[in-house]
């Protein structure tokens, strides 16, 4: 096996474990796979260019797994992004002090200084 498929192979190799382990929210073996993939990128850097089919074959399939993979964080980063979005948007709610009155009930009508800003700001 060349130097150019060895190289290929392993990269895809790491790449569909990090797949997998995105599709399963699997945070620390991503964290650990981010060292495997780095090796292995800079493997496939130090090798010439394909000149042989079976080599064009191994880099074909590696990219393919490099496309799918690349979907699949793009999805964990989307959700991660809501999830944090989410998070400050419920943090804020809950430490808006005019969201509740005393003995921490909510507040049926607006404190009287939003209401007067409120005015203010319309007017």
């Amino acid at each position: 096996m060349s130097a150019v498929t060895q190289a290929a192979r392993q990269l895809q190799r790491v790449l569909e474990q990090e797949t997998a382990a995105a599709r399963q929210a699997l945070l620390p073996e991503l964290r650990r796979l981010i060292e495997e993939k780095r090796r292995a990128v800079a493997a496939m850097g130090e090798v010439g260019a394909p000149s042989t089919p079976e080599e064009r074959e191994a880099l074909r399939s590696m990219m393919l797994a490099a496309e799918e993979n690349a979907l699949v964080l793009g999805a964990v980063a989307g959700a991660l992004e809501g999830i944090r979005d989410r998070l400050r948007r419920d943090l804020a709610q809950a430490a808006d002090p005019g969201l509740y009155g005393p003995g921490g009930r909510p507040r049926r009508r607006p404190p009287r200084h939003t209401l007067a800003a409120s005015i203010d700001r319309t007017a």
